[in-house]
């Protein structure tokens, strides 16, 4: 829990102007803060913006200007890229006039003043005015990047003129490629959000705030920019139930592992699953096992495609399990899996089993009978299994779930989706479970905390990226099970840091799911 114990506390806008003013209490350290956000923003833009094509050398970024530490950062930003891209252009609107700016602010602007244009937004105008000017400005090519720094965490609703025209304006102006907003969307604050900025991307500076986790997608995707923040006394004293993952829980799997080992130093990991009729789930799952760093893996089969399976992936050991008249595995041979308990550091259940009395079955003895650690997924997520698990030894391992929203529907028995943290937390309790809800935030719940991922984004939204993260977690718990938390972490971020990958390399649409495989290794060595 060492690591997971230093990841950054999200908190609420006011909780984080608190924090914000013990970490940077005078201008020099705020400045210094500034210019790291903005340069950090800067770079991450680029690597985002892969995700649609290469970026072009002549980067066209048009930028929303407050009077505040948002603008400043998204000023600087701007500069950055100039550097970075000297054929770079770079158009500002302003939402007040140059002398109103904040001292940083100001000091960030007159820094690139000469290399941009800017204009400043009158105070009448309206939605049509600013249309208008947006199409003048951006020509017919529009522009690359858009980048919002107009309000902070200090905004309190309702917008007024001329921001509510102007976010409008440029929520409808379609020749963007992409949003990115500073910090938090301009809109968005403790008390909810009316109109916003619809983000693409919001890159959290410095502290992660609460508004951005409320799971309805208005910030769009989210960005960690870690300016140090966390290292300060005081971050001591902050609440630690709520949290965001970064990608330094994968630092001990980055270095060199002791020279005196052998496969058994890196446990043994079983998964049980496939049916005749989905053969390719399970199949993913083992993949991504054995290219997890586990030392063994042991896959539980349909007799009937055992074979075809074994000849695609020779370094997993197969063995055949005898099928129902459904082509699903039968729970009378449970005896195949339970004979060889001893052996097994961690047992993955579900991937392609077909959902069925039988498997429902097999899923029950298994919870209840295995010691080791168990990750249930896919069609062994039912709440008969659910109620397998609250009967669990206290003995035994602990139990992992991995639910999409669909399937958390069903095991928790709701009528609608529930995006609650305490409908989560009630769900881990009452059956003595840890839970990955997958989704565009996936959390792991143990109970006690929520650990937000964010890595990851739309090229996971196809069939089977599900699979290959059942059989990467169920590895990192196999490799390692005295902190089964941490290994879950591992796991989800370590899938999310190659989808994203894999993303800036093939892009989001015209990809297998199986690529993922081919940028495991590519995450971990940058």
């Amino acid at each position: 829990m060492k690591i997971l114990a230093h990841t950054p506390s999200i908190l609420s806008c006011e909780q984080a102007k608190a924090f914000e003013s013990q970490v940077l209490p005078a201008e020099a350290e705020a400045w210094a803060a500034m210019q790291q956000a903005g340069q950090g923003m800067a770079r991450l833009l680029v690597k985002d913006y892969l995700e649609l094509r290469s970026i072009p050398a002549h980067l066209r970024v048009l930028g929303l200007i407050g009077k505040g530490n948002n603008a400043g950062d998204a000023l600087i930003a701007c500069g950055q890229l100039l550097a970075d891209f000297p054929r770079a252009s770079v158009d500002l609107i302003l939402s007040s006039p140059k002398e109103a700016l904040r001292p940083l602010a100001l000091r960030a602007l007159e820094a690139i003043e000469g290399r941009v244009r800017w204009q400043v937004l009158p105070a009448e105008a309206d939605v049509g005015a600013i249309t208008k000017q947006l199409a003048e400005l951006g020509g017919r090519e529009g522009y690359h990047l858009c980048l919002d720094g107009l309000l902070g965490m200090s905004f309190a609703p309702p917008l007024r003129a001329p921001l509510e025209p102007l976010i409008a304006a440029v929520n409808a102006y379609a020749a963007i490629d992409l949003r990115a907003a500073v910090d938090l969307p301009s809109g968005q604050g403790d008390s909810g959000a009316g109109s916003c900025f619809r983000a693409d991307f919001t890159y959290a500076t410095g502290i992660p705030k609460k508004p951005l986790f409320a799971g309805d997608g208005l910030s769009g995707r989210l960005r960690y920019l870690d300016l140090g923040f966390y290292q300060h006394a005081a971050a001591e004293s902050l609440p630690r139930h709520e949290s965001v993952l970064t990608d330094s829980v994968l630092d001990p799997l980055r270095r060199l592992r002791p020279a005196g080992v052998d496969k058994r130093s890196f446990g043994h990991l079983f998964i049980v699953g496939g049916s005749v009729q989905m053969p390719g789930a399970l199949l993913m799952s083992v993949q991504a096992a054995v290219r997890s760093g586990v030392g063994r893996v042991t896959a539980f089969a349909p007799a009937s495609m055992t074979k075809v399976l074994a000849a695609q992936v020779p370094e997993a050991m197969w063995v055949a399990w005898p099928e129902t008249a459904n082509g699903t595995l039968s729970p009378r041979a449970v005896r195949l899996l339970l004979d060889r308990a001893a052996e097994a550091s961690c047992v993955v259940v579900g991937p392609g089993m077909e959902r069925d009395r039988n498997t429902e079955m097999l899923a029950q003895s298994i919870v209840t009978e295995m010691p080791c650690p168990v990750l249930l997924d896919a069609d062994a997520l039912r709440v008969r299994v659910m109620e397998a698990a609250q009967k669990r030894k206290g003995s035994f391992g602990p139990v992992v779930t991995t639910p999409h929203m669909g399937e958390f529907m069903r095991m928790a028995k709701l009528s609608e989706a529930n995006y609650a943290n305490s409908t989560l937390l009630d769900f881990c309790n009452s059956y003595s479970v840890m839970t990955v809800l997958k989704g565009a935030q996936t959390r792991v719940c143990d109970g006690q905390r929520i650990l937000y991922n964010i890595s990851g984004g739309p090229v996971l939204s196809r069939g089977g990226s599900g699979d290959i993260l059942s059989g990467l977690i169920g590895s990192l718990i196999a490799q390692d099970s005295s902190d089964v938390l941490l290994a879950v972490a591992r796991g989800v971020v370590w899938h999310g840091l190659a989808a994203e990958n894999l993303a800036r390399t093939r892009g989001q649409v015209a990809v297998r799911t199986t690529e993922l495989l081919d940028s495991l290794s590519s995450a971990l060595r940058t």
